[in-house]
């Protein structure tokens, strides 16, 4: 009953047909003709169905076969013809354009079919006359008449005006789409003001059919740069059209532009929530999870759209925020499932060979990284990571190789120069080889540190120890915090026998990280008396700690007295000469509510009333917690005078005054004043080999005390002073 059904809606348009020729072959019987008709009929129907579904190539097929059993059917060859040139197949289109002509040469649509054929030969002038027939064949053809003037627009502008003009005057009941066609012409020729004037008077003509003109009006005002306006006619548009999916992405880009990120916003919502793959929705919504730093939710917004099956690309980008997002399993994933199905796509590679090199799964990424190579030869990147994994496998005569290739590609590759020497050197190998190496890299950037250092180190390995040790302390005062540097003036200054220097440049490596500098450190001191390794203790803590000419800002004070809590903003405000500290309780608005002073005076302190609490109990709290943390400000645990090591392991410098803890990464984290309580640091603010604490947490017999400076101001006595003195 379907079958039948369609087939009757299909018969109408057959039979308006013009007859077949009259055929000189034996006349068939009724019976016969009538079957034919049915077969071609059917043949056609299928053809129907097939180009629905998307099958163009075997829909095409089926009307072939339909006029291969009726060969007098003008309709179907038309329509055989129109397949044709979607599937720019041009010359079987021309020829079903040409049957239908010989078959219909009164009908203009059979010359309008052959001219769109004609036109996308390329063949303007051939189609330009069988548009002027048709148009003598049905001269009210709207259609005819708008497709010869898009023709011959492109060739003669001036004409096609012209027969837009005649056409609206003649016809000014229907001058609505006359006035679309010359604001496209307008548009066309940069006249895009008029071009605007002709939309608007278009839609108010003909306002129910005004999509296309307030579509061209909204594309005209962006040319113009208003998006205002432009954003405006889209609305209208959407409101008519609601499931308008593209346009609705493009209204939220266009509130984007205007600084409307809540309305974008809401508008990509929407259209999530009416196409919940749409790409562009959850592109949109991902970026701007992104740009308020949430990377899962990003994730999970990215990880819903369609294109992620077809864009590897976008697969990227899902890896990178999971990644971001910290997991790294997800990512990883993410980016095998890409390789798999794009297993020629060398970006796809590359990124996850970085990951199989994060995870530890060196041999993985080298073998991922030389598939990219066979690639694209000349991937730098690839190249460089592939040469830095090798040599931190220990596969040198691999990486050589690799890294001579950079080198030979691209002279100037310091990096690679530098990488390279640096390499040979560490190991002990090629040393004149890797002197060069360096050289050539330090002549490109003559104030790289980490070059200088690399010189440093070749010195050392060719024995040149002397001169290593000046390189070295260059190299070091440019970079002043890497551990590997301390690390290499350590064993220079060993090797020249001045331990006292080695140890302080292996505790300096400690206290930035150094792998074996404790160790190295441990065994120097080991001989030392407590005195002779406190004084260098002393000298490296004031190395770290000390020099502060100012200490500002505003902070929170919070703790409790006899249990009751305390917390206040203050503002604190230490300078080192004259000696002062001040800490300044804030009320509401930041308005002062009770201060107390440090000074070469003493301390002095407002009245501060807690309830529970005597004033004398409020004071000797603040006195005996602010007198340790001024003290400590100003250096005081680590001045000069004696000092001795006490313990071993964990290491405790004993003063006069102060008692300082030292932790395992070579830097104090608690100091103790005579007869005070202890006061532990933390928040170190790190400028050069300075650490300076910003929260200093202190408590007493009856009272816990937390100062915390986060956005403290802190000025150095010296911001660029001389590291510790390297004969």
């Amino acid at each position: 009953m379907i079958l039948s059904a369609l087939l009757a809606a299909f018969l109408v348009p057959v039979r308006a047909d013009p007859a077949p020729a009259v055929s000189t072959a034996p006349a068939a019987s009724t019976a016969t003709v009538a079957s034919s008709s049915q077969q071609a009929q059917t043949e056609y129907l299928r053809g129907t169905l097939l180009e629905r579904r998307g099958a163009y190539a075997d829909a095409l097929a089926a009307y072939e076969k339909a006029l291969t059993i009726d060969p007098s059917s003008a309709f179907i060859a038309g329509e055989a013809a129109n397949l044709a040139l979607e599937l720019q197949d041009l010359d079987r289109a021309e020829k079903w354009a040409r049957v239908r002509l010989d078959l219909a040469p009164n009908d203009a649509r059979s010359r309008v079919i052959l001219g769109r054929v004609l036109w996308a030969r390329g063949d303007a002038a051939g189609a330009e006359i069988e548009y002027e027939q048709a148009l003598k064949s049905d001269p009210t053809s709207e259609d005819t008449l708008f497709a010869l003037v898009e023709l011959i627009a492109a060739h003669d502008p001036q004409k096609a005006r012209a027969r837009l003009e005649e056409f609206q005057k003649n016809n000014p009941d229907r001058a609505a789409r006359a006035l679309f066609e010359l604001g496209r012409l307008d548009v066309a020729q940069n006249l895009v003001p008029a071009a605007i004037e002709k939309f608007k008077r278009s839609i108010s003509l003909d306002d129910a059919q005004s999509g296309p003109a307030r579509e061209a009006l909204a594309q005209s005002y962006e040319i113009m740069h208003d998006t205002a306006a432009a954003l405006d006619e889209d609305l209208k548009i959407l409101a008519d059209d609601p499931e308008a999916f593209e346009l609705r992405a493009h209204v939220g880009e266009l509130q984007e532009a205007l600084g409307r990120l809540d309305d974008a916003r809401e508008t990509f919502r929407d259209l999530k929530k009416r196409r919940p793959g749409d790409p562009a929705a959850c592109a949109w919504l991902a970026g701007d999870a992104e740009r308020a730093g949430d990377y899962a939710r990003a994730a999970a917004e990215l990880k819903d759209s369609a294109a992620l099956k077809d864009d590897p690309v976008l697969n990227l980008r899902l890896g990178y925020y999971q990644l971001q997002a910290g997991s790294m399993k997800d990512a990883m994933a993410t980016l095998t499932e890409a390789r798999r199905r794009w297993p020629k796509d060398d970006r796809i590679a590359y990124y996850l060979a970085l990951g199989d090199d994060d995870q530890g799964r060196h041999e993985e990424a080298v073998s991922l990284l030389r598939e990219v190579l066979a690639i694209k030869p000349d991937d730098r990147d690839a190249r460089w990571q592939l040469a830095t994994i090798l040599e931190r496998l220990n596969k040198m005569s691999e990486a050589e190789p690799e890294f001579r290739r950079l080198i030979a590609d691209k002279p100037d590759d310091a990096p690679a120069l530098n990488y390279l020497g640096y390499s040979f050197a560490d190991r002990g190998m090629k040393l004149d080889d890797a002197k060069t190496l360096i050289d050539r890299a330090l002549a490109i950037e003559p104030t790289n540190a980490a070059y200088q250092d690399s010189l440093g180190w070749v010195l050392f390995k060719l024995g040149r120890s002397t001169e290593a040790a000046h390189e070295l302390a260059v190299a070091a005062k440019n970079l002043p915090d890497d551990d590997e540097v301390w690390g290499h003036i350590a064993t220079v200054r060993e090797a020249l026998g001045e331990k006292d220097m080695a140890w302080r440049a292996w505790r300096l490596s400690q206290s930035f990280g150094g792998k074996s500098a404790a160790e190295r450190a441990d065994a120097l001191q080991k001989p030392m008396s407590p005195e002779a390794a406190g004084e260098l203790w002393r000298a490296h803590l004031a190395a770290l700690h000390s020099g502060v000419k100012r200490f500002a800002g505003v902070c929170t004070f919070e703790g409790k007295i006899g249990g009751r809590t305390l917390s206040q903003n203050a503002l604190v405000n230490f300078r080192a000469a004259p000696r002062q500290f001040s800490l300044e309780i804030l009320g509401p608005l930041f308005s002062p509510v009770a201060r107390a002073t440090l000074d070469e005076k003493g301390f002095t302190m407002d009245d501060y009333h807690i309830d529970g609490f005597d004033d004398a109990q409020v004071r000797a709290a603040a006195e005996g917690s602010l007198s340790a943390i001024a003290g400590a400000i100003a250096g005081e645990p680590f001045a000069a005078g004696p000092a001795r090591i006490e313990g071993w392991g964990r290491h405790t410098l004993a003063r006069s005054s102060w008692t300082v803890d030292i932790s395992t990464d070579a830097v104090a984290r608690s100091v103790t004043p005579a007869g005070g309580a202890a006061l532990n640091f933390s928040d170190f603010d790190k400028n050069r080999l300075r650490r300076i604490p910003r929260a200093f947490q202190s408590s007493g017999r009856f009272w816990e005390l937390t100062l915390s400076c986060p956005e403290a101001k802190i000025e150095l006595e010296a911001p660029d002073e001389p590291l510790p003195e390297l004969p």
